[in-house]
């Protein structure tokens, strides 16, 4: 089953606080009981902490105005599947489209093959780690964001940084992230490649299209058939 909800979380109407809430959907800060708040508030400080220790730069950023947000963050595990039910074996949801960017045609297809293989059971239960792995991860994405785009609205954003989340995601599928450099390789007219100096260049001073993601299915079900001894890694 399918449902197009839009971008707002707090706005899917079958689905009432309590469950939005193990759905890692927003839901008023007020619904929280005080142990969540309470977990969620050390988790947000700490992830804080270790964003502007990472990118201390931010503490002189442009004074940006912060909107007002009587709701919680989203805190889906790559902005996808609910820690809640992930942690507990459920593998029976996902939530695509709720992360702004730039690069859609891009992040649509590595995106929604990543799904796909949670839902099949084909992404390892170690890529995912424990319910507090992904509650941590989630509380720095959240941070990264809360600083890097302070006025945005109560949804995830990642602009200038999508390439990277890609690469995260196809690296745990398995897959290759020098997309330049294989579409180079497949290219029937590549001609002479000069001891792999062409595919180097490729990779990084000729433009991202959306072409070079293509065979990222074929690769990640060469990966699963690896994985399960049925045959040897093919690219």
């Amino acid at each position: 089953v399918i449902f197009a909800t839009g971008w707002e979380g707090e706005g899917i109407p079958f689905f009432n606080d309590a469950m939005k809430s193990k759905l890692g959907l927003p839901v008023p800060k007020s619904t929280l009981t005080t142990s969540e708040a309470t977990y969620w508030d050390q988790l947000d400080a700490q992830a804080d902490k270790e964003i502007m220790d990472l990118y201390p730069i931010f503490a002189t950023a442009p004074k940006t105005p912060i909107r007002e947000r009587p709701n919680t963050q989203f805190r889906l595990f790559r902005t996808i599947i609910p820690p809640k039910l992930a942690a507990q074996g459920d593998r029976s949801i996902v939530f695509l489209g709720h992360l702004a960017n730039t690069q859609h045609s891009f992040f649509a297809g590595t995106s929604t093959l990543w799904a796909i293989a949670y839902l099949e059971g084909l992404l390892p239960d170690a890529t995912l780690g424990t319910k507090e792995d992904m509650d941590r991860k989630v509380a720095l994405e959240n941070a990264f964001m809360m600083r890097r785009y302070p006025g945005r609205k109560n949804i995830p954003w990642c602009v200038l940084e999508i390439r990277d989340w890609m690469d995260i995601m196809l690296k745990e599928l398995g897959v290759r992230t020098d997309r330049g450099r294989v579409a180079w390789k497949r290219n029937p007219n590549r001609g002479f490649g000069w001891w792999g100096w062409k595919a180097w260049f490729h990779e990084w001073f000729v433009a991202y299209e959306p072409v070079m993601y293509k065979g990222i299915v074929d690769e990640f079900l060469e990966v699963v058939k690896v994985e399960t001894g049925e045959g040897p890694k093919a690219f």
